[in-house]
């Protein structure tokens, strides 16, 4: 900071870009989304449980595994409904004295067909926040326009996310923007 004639956070100058981009109060730029996860939790749930559906417990890009990454922050993984479908009513029911976070994990490495079904954002961002929780979204790669209009799947939308109610938001910064590794932490300023 040549005004202060003092050295700057690294990370204020990205952050201020990716603030300005996804339209977040408040954004931290890691080594990967592995790391946005791990730290999102560290933060907010450590020693507490976090509900994440049965079939949201997956392996994600680089061999980092949902269960493995909540371990490591120190918080409690609490599986809740079934692998092919969860109720909003079975994140309700798993709620206790000990619940910090809920996580929804993108699955965007594979798919489920058949009978399928899971609460929608806005519906589980409104569960959290009656109950006075953290509803952190990890968008696995994430992305910032609609893929659909070039033919290709469409990937849920980084802003979409923080208009539907998520509190945090973790995403591949790589991915989206072919530069190097990076993930992304975006949401309130107090995440």
């Amino acid at each position: 900071d040549v005004d202060l004639g003092a050295r700057r956070p690294r990370s204020e100058h990205i952050s201020e870009i990716v603030r300005e981009v996804v339209g977040a109060d408040a954004a931290l730029v890691v080594n990967n989304n592995a790391a946005a996860v791990f730290l999102a939790l560290e933060a907010h749930a450590r020693g507490r449980e976090v509900l994440v559906a049965r079939g949201e417990s997956i392996a994600i890009g680089g061999g980092f595994r949902i269960p493995d990454i909540l371990n490591a922050s120190g918080a409690l993984l609490r599986d809740v409904g079934t692998t092919n479908h969860t109720r909003l009513q079975d994140y309700a029911d798993a709620i206790s004295d000990r619940t910090a976070v809920i996580l929804r994990v993108h699955r965007s490495n594979f798919a489920q067909i058949g009978f399928t079904g899971a609460p929608d954002r806005q519906e589980l961002a409104g569960l959290a926040q009656a109950k006075g929780l953290i509803f952190i979204e990890d968008l696995g790669s994430g992305t910032l326009i609609d893929t659909s209009a070039y033919g290709l799947s469409r990937e849920p939308l980084v802003g979409e996310a923080l208009q539907g109610g998520s509190d945090i938001v973790t995403f591949s910064g790589d991915k989206m923007v072919g530069g190097p590794q990076a993930g992304l932490l975006v949401g309130t300023p107090d995440m």
